[in-house]
């Protein structure tokens, strides 16, 4: 529709040839489950330096009902995502945890915490994917990739790198795939 649009309708067609002004590339990785200390290893050391970092997880809860196949049985929840970070894998650092079921007030005050900086690490469902601008948030960890669109990877990646900093986005899947750049 948007070709067509652009070809016989009232659309302009717009290049934009270049990064804005001061922005690097997306170092962008697949991390499979052998390389998972050593990205847990390599976020430790974004947060030491002061940034901050998403974690986005395919599903909310493991009990979950609508998602009750195999397939989705297996994919990463925010709730475990977040109490699996918090309690063993960071649990010197301030996680916050958002998805869709919260409040709406809950969910303000978690990105408002996230933007100040008050919250490190920020545990979420799909619901960082458009509208969020955290630009000392370097590193996007992204569970169970291969549960997301191509389109959806995308957006989760354009999360991060809006600052003058390096910025990172691992694609972790519980295969055994090899890095990719």
């Amino acid at each position: 529709r948007t070709l067509a649009m652009t070809i016989y309708g009232d659309l302009d067609l717009s290049l934009i040839k270049e990064f804005p002004k001061g922005r690097k590339n997306i170092v962008t990785r697949v991390v499979s489950p052998t390389q998972r200390e050593r990205t847990y290893a390599f976020i430790r050391s974004q947060v030491l330096e002061g940034r901050q970092v998403f974690v986005v997880c395919p599903r909310i809860d493991p009990s979950d009902p609508s998602q009750k196949s195999r397939l989705w049985s297996e994919a990463a929840t925010v709730k475990e995502e977040y109490k699996k970070l918090s309690t063993s894998v960071f649990p010197t650092f301030t996680i916050g945890i958002l998805h869709g079921k919260l409040p709406s007030k809950e969910k303000e005050r978690v990105m408002k915490e996230f933007k100040r900086g008050k919250v490190q690490i920020l545990v979420s469902t799909s619901v960082v994917e458009v509208g969020v601008d955290i630009p000392n948030a370097t590193v996007m960890l992204i569970e169970g990739a291969e549960y997301f669109g191509l389109a959806q990877l995308h957006q989760f990646r354009g999360r991060v790198g809006r600052g003058e900093h390096q910025s990172y986005c691992f694609l972790c899947t519980s295969s055994g795939a090899d890095r990719r750049n």
